[in-house]
């Protein structure tokens, strides 16, 4: 709250919602992208070749996408008609079109969900767009490269404010090993694969995680940075890693993320792809 003196009163001035701008979020992936991210790894074992760390890295590429706005025109900011008429003529030329370009507007339930058992689809919104990818992993674009040419489609990619959007909007970035610093011996169980989930609304209400578990938001022209909690997880070749060595809180919380992953899919019944391949 603000207070401002006008003559001999003083006014308390509501403060604006603290918000992101979309476009932010996603070139703060773009060296990541271009470069992959190290992942330090201490190992527990006594081959003296790896007695330092370990340095995995890794490359973001878009796994899914869902944005919700007010379904009500006047109690939103108002999206360029034009551009989402065309996102949604693009998203239903036919299902090859469908697969080639995995743009989509949500047709269907998960087959194992129920309609009574999750928050009501009216309550999430209108859904103005939405990504889910179907590629293999090794073609698919890195993250940022692909955001630029979804935003060609549909411009209010960049330019929407995490206070436009509803709770119910959120993205998932795929994350799949590319190198590990040292070289030498192969190390089978660095081959693990990860699914984070991020919400895309402001203020963001959800569980406690720690800070490891965050993306950071750094906007173009501001010092204040935002931080995007990870409220989901899913794994892939995890079992038997060295990224399960560590007993107790670790595995509670990659437990955690990953039920909270299912649910939000389950309860807003979304057929997310990469998530179904990653509980194989």
């Amino acid at each position: 709250m603000v207070k401002e003196r006008r003559g001999s009163d003083v006014v308390e001035l509501q403060q604006p919602p603290p918000y992101f701008v979309l476009g932010d979020v996603w070139e703060s992936f773009a060296e990541w992208s271009a470069y992959g991210t190290g992942v330090p790894l201490s190992l527990n074992n006594n081959n003296s070749y790896y007695k330092d760390r370990v340095f995995q890295y890794y490359v973001p590429s878009l796994s899914a996408i869902q944005l919700y706005a007010d379904s009500h025109p006047l109690s939103s900011r108002r999206l360029s008609e034009e551009s989402d008429s065309d996102f949604k003529d693009s998203s239903s030329e036919g299902s090859s079109s469908e697969s080639e370009r995995g743009l989509s507007l949500r047709k269907e339930h998960m087959e194992d969900s129920s309609s009574d058992d999750g928050e009501p689809l009216a309550s999430q919104g209108r859904l103005i767009f939405e990504y889910l990818e179907r590629d293999l992993p090794y073609i698919r674009e890195p993250f940022t490269d692909k955001m630029c040419d979804l935003a060609s489609s549909f411009p209010e990619l960049k330019t929407l404010r995490s206070c436009d959007l509803l709770p119910s909007s959120w993205f998932s970035v795929a994350w799949y090993p590319i190198y590990k610093i040292p070289t030498g011996p192969t190390l089978k169980d660095l081959d693990a694969c990860f699914l984070t989930y991020h919400s895309l609304h402001a203020p963001f209400q959800g569980a406690e995680v720690t800070t490891q578990s965050m993306c950071e938001v750094q906007p173009r022209e501001s010092v204040e940075k935002t931080m995007l909690p990870v409220f989901g997880l899913a794994t892939y070749k995890l079992r038997g890693s060295v990224w399960t060595s560590t007993k107790g809180s670790g595995h509670q919380l990659v437990n955690s993320l990953f039920k909270a992953a299912d649910n939000w899919l389950r309860l807003r019944h979304v057929n997310h792809p990469d998530f179904i391949f990653f509980c194989r």
